[in-house]
């Protein structure tokens, strides 16, 4: 069984993963939204795949949290 952290965590990058095929990248709160997860705590699970170069986040009106190509 998962704690709910890293369930949270797992669903996101599935998700993050799915919209960069397309070629996106997502905010936060799009992120939420299609995971049903509460802002805050997801934004710190994110912070913690940043900083762990699972997933990439780039700020600005372009930005967003993307996984590089590999």
């Amino acid at each position: 069984m998962f704690s709910k952290a890293c369930e949270y965590g797992i669903r996101a990058v599935i998700y993050i993963s799915s919209e960069n095929k397309a070629g996106r990248k997502v905010s936060i709160q799009e992120i939420c939204e299609a995971i049903e997860a509460p802002n805050h705590f997801t934004a710190k699970i994110l912070q913690i795949l940043s900083r762990n170069m699972i997933v990439n986040s780039q700020k600005g009106g372009h930005g967003g949290v993307y996984l590089d190509k590999f």
